[in-house]
């Protein structure tokens, strides 16, 4: 009956193992995000690119405003999509540049609204 008894103690290790993810993945996720607009960013952040992506604008927001707004070094220009009110482009000279005015600006309030601001998708 030996290979029962290393079937059993495989078994049991096993276990043991599976234990110790679940308590692993149980843990609560540590958060790497600074700052309080945690609820908002999206579950998969697309990777960093010279080009913002700014959502939840007010209606009456104008590229003018933007353009002011994001005056940051790097500024090349505000691009909004007439189709769909809300959201705008906001492109920089490089990923470092679009990086520090998002941050300079993640959650902004124009009004009412809390500015979202992530990268545009390449």
């Amino acid at each position: 009956g030996k290979k029962l008894k290393e079937q059993h103690d495989a078994n049991q290790a096993a276990v043991a193992l599976n234990s110790a993810y679940a308590g692993a993945y149980d843990a609560p996720p540590v958060s790497v995000h600074c700052g309080g607009a945690k609820s908002m960013i999206p579950e998969v952040p697309a990777p960093p690119n010279n080009i913002l992506f700014v959502q939840n604008l007010p209606h009456e927001t104008t590229p003018m405003m933007l353009q002011m707004l994001f005056q940051f070094p790097g500024f090349k220009e505000v691009r909004m999509v007439e189709a769909k009110p809300g959201i705008a482009f906001v492109e920089y000279g490089d990923e470092l540049q679009s990086t520090v005015a998002m941050q300079g600006l993640q959650g902004f309030k124009i009004v009412q609204n809390q500015m979202l601001i992530t990268y545009a998708k390449k």
